[in-house]
């Protein structure tokens, strides 16, 4: 999805410490549904959607750590 030019914003202020609570705790969930599709996956009986949902949070998590990290690296 591409940002449209008049498309409204929403400005967060953080400080270095708070942007580092937020990486830190985007990278334990990531983590935590990483190591829960490996519990799933150990199943006799796996549920593959169930899976495959839990394999994208952890996605959605790790980028957003990743893209995190590099903001707080460009703001230093």
């Amino acid at each position: 999805m591409k940002p449209v030019k008049d498309e409204p914003k929403i400005i967060v202020e953080l400080r270095p410490d708070q942007l580092a609570s937020l990486i830190d705790a985007l990278g334990l969930a990531s983590e935590c549904e990483q190591e829960d599709a490996e519990c799933l996956n150990s199943m006799d009986r796996v549920n593959a959607q169930c899976v495959a949902d839990t394999v994208a949070r952890q996605d959605k998590y790790a980028k957003l750590a990743a893209w995190m990290q590099h903001v707080q690296e460009e703001s230093e």
